[in-house]
């Protein structure tokens, strides 16, 4: 039975299966100003912006930069690793191996060995490790997960608010979060949390464990995020990357919406 955390548990795989297609490229760009070294093939899209400073690192596993992808300076990305079509890696970003950033993410900060679904945004300071994150992801700054156990054991997690405690068979797992999960500034985000789609968190305590689709978290508790209000959330953010939701698409959210009330 799927689990969300098979994401992580399948990671390596697959990751390794696209980027070996991705890299197929006789003639592999080179920029100057930019350090690059490795056994392993680094491609770069010609249409991508990589600026002076940057470092690529490609001794465990190629590196792919597509499309309209820009790097900034600074920045330093550890293969295996892929940023996607019109993602931005912003100045002295740190992308250790095993990460892939999806088309039109914006991400800042120390991230490894986690996946960026697509137009998410992680534009500050603050470390996600082993981790997987849905469209529409906004994580504040200074926003930091925990992907190990202080007794370095397996992770055990729910993957339902009302479901068991289930191993999940993984020592390094962070957060499993869903599409159009919001974190306050310095959020902190233990080892193995699910968030289910729509969340919101601005609370001071550590968030933990399985949370249901569209919490609404503060200090003062935590009760259900008002559809009309993330409906006009949600729309804000996506029209800021040109995209206006579809009916089809309102009412996917407003059925996951109803589910949960």
């Amino acid at each position: 039975m799927y689990r969300p955390w098979h994401v992580r548990s399948s990671r390596d795989a697959a990751m390794g299966l696209d980027l070996e297609l991705l890299t197929r490229d006789p003639n592999p760009r080179t920029l100057p100003g930019v350090t690059a070294w490795g056994p392993h093939p680094i491609s770069i899209h010609p249409s991508a912006r990589v600026s002076p400073t940057v470092v690529l690192e490609a001794e465990a596993g190629p590196i792919v930069i597509d499309e309209d992808a820009v790097v900034r300076p600074g920045t330093i990305i550890i293969g295996p690793a892929y940023v996607g079509r019109h993602a931005t890696i912003l100045e002295r970003t740190l992308i250790k191996s095993w990460t892939a950033i999806g088309p039109y993410c914006k991400v800042a900060g120390e991230i490894s060995g986690t996946i960026f679904q697509g137009f998410a945004n992680k534009a500050h300071d603050g470390h996600l490790g082993d981790s997987w994150v849905g469209e529409w992801v906004n994580l504040g700054a200074g926003t930091t997960n925990s992907n190990l156990l202080n007794t370095y054991d397996q992770v055990i997690t729910r993957a339902t608010p009302t479901g068991p405690n289930e191993r999940t068979g993984e020592q390094f797992l962070g957060a499993i979060i869903g599409d159009h999960v919001k974190f306050a500034i310095c959020s902190r985000i233990m080892t193995g949390a699910v968030l289910h789609t729509g969340c919101m968190f601005a609370q001071t305590a550590p968030i933990s464990g399985c949370v249901g689709a569209f919490a609404w978290a503060t200090d003062a508790g935590v009760r259900q995020y008002r559809l009309d209000k993330f409906i006009e959330v949600a729309k804000v953010v996506m029209a800021r990357r040109k995209i206006t939701p579809s009916e089809a698409y309102l009412a996917k959210l407003t059925a996951l919406h109803a589910q949960g009330a």
